[in-house]
């Protein structure tokens, strides 16, 4: 006898609503895997975005990189006063200001064969100095080849070797345009040619070659997102009473952790401390060293109890190293640097990181006599009791010995 159930239509379409909902969920699940496990989403995210920063160039001179003379180059025009730099995360914008502004009457120059001159970046897109050509791994500039300006975008090789990511030729007008390039050079990096780097450094150059010879002029790497400072102090919480003063060692760093070696320093009054409610003849602070820091803080006897916020301009240097690349002269598709200046020339670069920093200072009421007899104590209770030891000690051998001497006397009688 054979037993079975029959199927009804209602359980035959309850059957297939139940495959097509488990098909839905393995198809969907590994969908869903794979874009968590994929990095595909993180290509997707921006680098930082920051305000505007400005870079004080304080290395006025020109190395010669190709060549053996640096006749009729070296010109203003490849002078760099300071660079501003800001990004939206998906765009780095740089704008060179110049020593000199290009005008009309020197623009001849710009238009003799074989000269160029170029304004740069080197990019190190992972802070690995490991990568890249002495850590640069994106070569990315613009040229003036008789007065026209072309962009090239190259990635850099830690064998020397160069490939050409991407260009754009001849895009803009003469430098003779009054509106062109007066004084200052835009250069906009799309970031997205660079993979969108989360943490990266750049420095700015320019460049002049004449037929064989070439000099260069470099910044300092600065880094992206940009650094801040930080400070710590010994002791870490800064606690003055009224009618005292303390000097207060302290180190200063970059968060960059590249230097922690302090040029300047200044304390902000009420003239410049922008909002900050510091007011100097509540808190006197002086510097008395700048490196290592060393802060003297006096607290007045009528200044208010309560915690105050002493500003800070600190200015730190921080050393680094420029690299070479091909020479302007060679817009190849690939290459490699010339043998002769593989790894063996860099070129020594100083940057100076100028940020605000804040002093913390906690304002006590002065001690008590049952507070100061209390600091006396820890400081000279030991001692005191040492010596009330030993002296106790003393007294009670003396005593011993005269009680002696006592009772022989009267034996002796």
């Amino acid at each position: 006898m054979m037993l079975g159930y029959t199927y009804t239509p209602s359980d035959k379409q309850e059957l297939k609503s139940d495959i097509f909902i488990k098909s839905i969920i393995i198809t969907i699940i590994p969908l869903l895997l794979l874009l968590i496990l994929n990095p595909f989403h993180k290509t997707m995210a921006l680098s930082p975005s920051f305000e505007l920063q400005e870079m004080i160039n304080e290395n006025h001179h020109w190395v010669l990189t190709y060549g053996n003379s640096d006749a009729h180059l070296k010109s203003n025009y490849t002078d760099i006063l300071s660079v501003d730099y800001i990004s939206n995360g998906k765009t780095l914008n740089a704008t060179f200001w110049l020593a000199s502004a290009f005008k009309n009457s020197s623009a001849a120059i710009y238009n003799q064969p074989f000269r160029k001159i170029a304004y740069g970046m080197l990019i190190d897109a992972d802070s690995n100095p490991k990568t890249g050509y002495n850590g640069a791994d994106y070569d990315f500039y613009v040229e003036s080849v008789s007065g026209k300006l072309s962009a090239y975008l190259y990635q850099l090789s830690s064998t020397g070797g160069y490939r050409l990511v991407g260009s754009k030729i001849n895009y803009s007008q003469p430098f003779v345009d009054p509106n062109v390039l007066l004084g200052s050079v835009n250069l906009q990096l799309g970031l997205e040619s660079i993979n969108y780097p989360s943490k990266y450094s750049v420095m700015f150059y320019t460049a002049e070659s004449f037929k064989s010879n070439e000099v260069r002029q470099f910044t300092s790497w600065v880094n992206i997102p940009p650094p801040s400072l930080q400070i710590t102090t010994s002791p870490s919480n800064i606690m003055i009473r009224q009618g005292e003063e303390q000097l207060i060692p302290a180190r200063i760093k970059s968060t960059s952790g590249f230097s922690n070696d302090v040029i300047n320093m200044t304390v902000g009054t009420n003239n410049n401390d922008m909002g900050s409610g510091f007011n100097s003849s509540e808190v006197h602070v002086a510097i008395q060293r700048i490196q290592p820091p060393l802060f003297k803080i006096a607290i007045p006897q009528q200044t208010p109890l309560g915690i105050y916020t002493i500003p800070l301009i600190v200015t730190i240097r921080e050393p680094s190293a420029a690299t070479l690349t091909k020479p302007i002269s060679i817009n190849a598709r690939e290459g490699k640097v010339d043998p002769e200046f593989e790894l063996s020339k860099k070129y020594p670069t100083v940057g100076y990181l100028t940020r605000p920093l804040n002093l913390t200072v906690t304002v006590m009421p002065p001690n008590s006599i049952s507070d100061q007899f209390r600091e006396f104590w820890g400081v000279y209770g030991g001692f005191i009791t040492i010596i009330g030891i030993i002296a106790g000690g003393f007294v009670g051998a003396f005593a011993t010995m005269m009680f002696d001497r006592r009772k022989k006397r009267k034996e002796n009688e």
